[in-house]
């Protein structure tokens, strides 16, 4: 996959730095909390190739297909060396899937059937490369999809000198929909996905909402439509999906949830939402919790737990620090040192998780797309104050179960950082936990009317909360304003 080289991080490096190399011992000095790409490849490079640990690995090779031999309980994997063209397929007891969850990107055929008659440029995020720049400045752009590749890119096309961003967003539930304020006021946030094209460069933006019968988004003919006039480029930042094409389908994890059902009799406890919406009845069709996928138990594939996957899940703690506890926990099982359960109590303990999820009004909206609607439907709510009490409350509480499901991997990976037991956090724990709290109000703390809102971004904002918990070394701020720093690497 592409990335362009001025892309930079949007989660603070404190959510993912490593005990056994920190970045005091790699930069020798005090950082800013969001880095340029290269810097955190360098750093990730630094740290896991030491001792030689990536001289056995096979560059520029291609897995062509993974299976398994029922009778043996073998694994047969074929790999092509992308170099000669030659292939080779040998025997392993087990395979360890860590190919990333975004491996392929996503456009929906149903935003790609509105935009046929559109006469602009259109593009996914992906291919937003070094040439971006030409297809924004002085013009105006519309993103679809407000999650972080909107964000990012929103951001990114104002520094190239876009003259207006638009950000449709279905649900509003990204990262770009939390951001309470953009620099000289140059993003308007829509909600509703693009419905019809308007004489070739106009677009007409429609509020949708989840069909529980139809299993699907409609439009929403109570909500008025939107209008944008002018738009030169549309970019589908639509998210990815993993690219399992060389495993076999019985080998497969589910990205989007499975068929999983809540046992029978569940209800939702009384809570903060409770006298807004009432007792929602959960949908017919559930998708994978923030802190696990119904089918894979703590990296083993259920059905076949000698399938192992290093994968974060769609909305993680942090990602790469999730990918570093997960790595360690499958190490754990290839060395004996942690126990692999058998089948039923793997999915008891994926149920009994996925419905402790459920319980919280944030965890589950994004589970359930019927409760989510029953919450967007609410209008002038206290859920949209970031700063009410039941808000702040909620997403601590989001916030420590997140903490709570790493803190219960690393102890049984033997990791040597100790988060707690998972069920109570230790006071390193409640520090990361703070710090995964602070990361949002980086984009909710954001004012409209601010002395800095011509240039303040998230990536400005230096919090108290963030502090290497480590060395306990405090961030310091960028070196100029991110919206007039170029270059791809820190001064």
């Amino acid at each position: 996959m592409e990335r362009y080289d001025d892309l930079w991080s949007n989660t603070p490096k404190e959510l993912f730095e490593f005990h056994d190399y920190t970045f005091d011992e790699h930069f020798k000095k005090p950082t800013p909390s969001f880095l340029p790409r290269k810097d955190i490849l360098e750093y990730l490079t630094a740290r896991n190739s030491a001792d030689g640990a990536l001289d056995a690995v096979k560059f520029n090779h291609t897995v062509q297909s993974v299976t398994s031999n029922d009778k043996s309980g073998k694994f047969s994997v074929t790999v092509k060396d992308d170099q000669s063209g030659s292939t080779s397929t040998n025997s392993y007891d087990r395979v360890i899937w860590a190919a990333g969850i975004h491996g392929m990107k996503e456009e929906p055929e149903d935003v790609l059937s509105v935009l046929k008659d559109y006469t602009g440029k259109v593009m996914h995020s992906i291919d937003a490369t070094e040439k971006f720049e030409a297809d924004v400045k002085g013009k105006n752009i519309l993103l679809v999809g407000d999650s972080s590749s909107a964000e990012d890119l929103a951001l990114r096309a104002i520094k190239l000198g876009a003259k207006h961003v638009y950000i449709s967003a279905r649900t509003g539930e990204g990262d770009a929909s939390e951001t309470t304020a953009w620099p000289a006021g140059k993003v308007t946030v829509i909600f509703g996905p693009p419905y019809k094209v308007l004489k070739g460069t106009g677009i007409k933006c429609q509020a949708v909402y989840f069909s529980e019968k139809r299993q699907k988004f409609r439009k929403d003919d109570d909500e008025e439509p939107v209008k944008i006039k002018d738009i030169a480029t549309i970019v589908l930042c639509t998210g990815y999906e993993a690219n399992l094409a060389c495993v076999d389908e019985a080998l497969q994890f589910d990205d989007e949830g499975g068929d999983w059902t809540l046992s029978k009799g569940w209800k939702m406890d009384n809570n903060a939402y409770t006298i807004s919406v009432g007792t929602v009845t959960p949908g017919k069709s559930l998708g994978p919790g923030a802190t696990c996928y119904p089918d894979i138990y703590r990296g083993l594939l259920i059905s076949n737990p000698n399938m192992m996957y290093i994968a974060e899940t769609e909305d993680p703690a942090c990602p790469l620090f999730d990918l570093e506890v997960n790595a360690n926990l499958i190490l754990a099982y290839l060395m004996e040192k942690a126990e692999i359960p058998k089948e039923k109590d793997m999915l008891k303990a994926n149920q009994k998780q996925l419905e402790m999820e459920m319980q919280n009004p944030f965890l589950r909206m994004a589970i359930d797309m019927a409760y989510a609607e029953e919450v967007n439907e609410l209008e002038n709510h206290w859920s949209e104050d970031p700063n009410d009490e039941r808000v702040v409350l909620l997403t601590n509480e989001v916030a420590k179960i997140m903490t709570n499901m790493l803190a219960r991997n690393m102890k049984a990976a033997n990791y040597p950082v100790d988060f707690g037991d998972g069920k109570k956090l230790s006071p390193l724990g409640e520090k990361y936990s703070a710090m995964l709290v602070a990361k949002s109000k980086c984009r909710t703390g954001l004012k409209k009317d601010g002395s800095d809102s011509s240039w303040m971004t998230f990536r400005d904002v230096v919090m108290s909360e963030f502090a290497s918990i480590f060395t306990k070394t405090k961030p310091v701020p960028l070196s100029g304003h991110w919206m007039e720093l170029s270059g791809n690497k820190l001064d």
